[in-house]
């Protein structure tokens, strides 16, 4: 397995406008079953609902949860306190930062992304909440803000749609919804842990649904295999234009050229990362998990393109799922 020290931390960050749900969505994240060490930054710990039983110790501001989180306040600035976290050496697979119901969510993931915290830390996902029902009330209240934050989503959260109708869902995805971000629909900010996180995909198992949280429809996953060297650039080429179903990938893949490349995706956005090695027992193999979100997901014809990028391909030498 690729270990702590050859990989960096991923980061998500949660915006959306005030009211959205992110500090439910936080709270979700906190008290869950995910089994990831998740290590979470929060604006405001009055409204956060820590379970006291899930709580084994706090030192400095750091709640250590016995699920494997812990959870601090931005009490300073956010370089600052990402460096704090770091080097307090706990053992973290995800930082979850909750931006401001004001902020900007695109500005601190590029705080994320500064030089100095690179190979230590790596931008994953920005996902945003909007009030379904109040929406229009935030466009109103702060036109640019708003659309700024929904424009920088990664992944969109259309939460409180109990609270509308089914024609007001489809006028909001009509008039907002933007062709390289994806969109789920929830109540209660209940969002599968799989299309939040790509932590451990790869360790999951093969071609099984994963286990998610119920909203409307259950996450479901496929891995795709491939023995032999990948065309790197095709490769990019499918997963940049993966159906909009189909929110998240992440595996390992050995291009044509020897070089070895950990690959995340998150809605549309791809990345080629270099890797030190593939995972143990794979000897060469790539290996990709898709997660999507919902029934009759087109993972058949995703898994020909994808096995059309194996570098022997025209040779007959192609990749099974």
């Amino acid at each position: 397995m690729v270990t702590r020290q050859a990989r960096p931390i991923p980061v998500t960050v949660i915006g959306g406008f005030l009211g959205a749900g992110k500090t439910t969505l936080v709270n979700h994240i906190l008290g869950g079953d995910h089994e990831l060490k998740i290590a979470v930054m929060v604006n405001d710990f009055g409204a956060i609902n820590i379970d006291a039983a899930l709580i084994t110790s706090t030192e400095g501001g750091l709640y250590s949860l016995s699920n494997g989180c812990v959870c601090c306040g931005l009490n300073q600035g956010l370089v600052e306190q990402l460096e704090e976290l770091l080097s307090a050496r706990i053992d973290i697979d995800h930082i979850v930062i909750e931006a401001s119901g004001v902020a900007d969510p695109a500005r601190i993931m590029d705080t994320v992304r500064y030089a100095r915290f690179a190979g230590r830390l790596r931008g994953d996902a920005i996902v945003v909440l909007v009030d379904a029902a109040g929406f229009d009330g935030a466009i109103a209240a702060a036109p640019g803000l708003a659309e700024a934050q929904v424009g920088s989503a990664d992944l969109l959260i259309l939460n409180k749609t109990d609270l509308v109708s089914r024609d007001t869902l489809d006028a909001w995805h009509a008039r907002w919804a933007f062709p390289d971000t994806r969109t789920i629909e929830t109540t209660n900010a209940r969002v599968p842990f799989d299309l939040l996180f790509a932590s451990g995909f790869p360790s999951r198992g093969a071609s099984s649904p994963f286990t998610a949280v119920p909203v409307h429809e259950q996450a479901e996953s496929i891995t795709w295999r491939h023995d032999g060297p990948i065309d790197a650039k095709r490769l990019h080429g499918v997963l940049a234009a993966l159906p909009a179903r189909i929110y998240r990938a992440k595996g390992f893949v050995q291009a044509s050229d020897g070089r070895l490349f950990a690959v995340h995706v998150v809605g549309t956005r791809v990345s080629f990362e270099p890797a030190a090695h593939l995972p143990e027992g794979f000897d060469g193999q790539s290996l990709l998990v898709l997660v999507g979100f919902g029934r009759d997901l087109p993972f058949e014809g995703v898994l020909a393109q994808l096995n059309g990028c194996g570098a022997l391909a025209r040779s007959g030498k192609k990749g099974s799922a």
